[in-house]
């Protein structure tokens, strides 16, 4: 009887060509996701406008459910928002969204102009500066204003309409 010998298998493994193919598809794929996670720092200055846009029609319905005049600072280094109890200037707490929040990069000059004309109502330009302030309107209808923030990677103006809402001017 004969026995049946299984065929001599041959080494299997990878090839060369079939290792470097591996390694540059991982670097395309590798600086793709890098590309994609690295955020552009102007995007980042429009999305904290667009926050700011949100959060002062946040602040004018609790101004409005609390009966208090509600005010929105804002200097060099971050922004906040403040009512006035018995004349005392205090921080609004115990609100997540409408908590003091600095910014991601400092400001270079952050100016507020009034709906009327071309020429800022505030600008503050220094450090040493007093914040910008703005009243939140407890009215329905208001009247028109624009922020400008500043910083070193770009501009960004948020016009604010009469119903309060607000949008990114680009």
């Amino acid at each position: 009887m004969r026995t049946i010998e299984p065929p001599a298998t041959r080494c299997s493994g990878f090839t060369l060509l079939e290792m470097m193919v591996v390694i540059v598809l991982a670097g395309i794929l590798l600086s793709i996701v890098t590309i994609n996670i690295t955020p552009d720092p102007r995007q980042q200055l429009q999305r904290e406008a667009q926050r700011i846009g949100q959060l002062m029609g946040v602040a004018a319905d609790e101004a409005r459910i609390r009966q208090q005049p509600i005010a929105w600072e804002a200097d060099l280094s971050g922004y906040r928002f403040v009512t006035e109890v018995g004349g005392e200037r205090r921080l609004l707490t115990g609100d997540e969204l409408l908590r003091e929040r600095h910014w991601d990069k400092p400001m270079t000059r952050v100016a507020v102009l009034d709906g009327a004309g071309p020429q800022p109502a505030q600008v503050l330009l220094g450090p040493g500066a007093p914040p910008v302030r703005v009243a939140v309107a407890r009215e329905w209808v208001q009247p028109r204003w624009r922020l400008e923030l500043v910083n070193e990677d770009g501009e960004v103006r948020v016009e604010f309409d009469e119903a309060g809402r607000a949008t990114l001017v680009r």
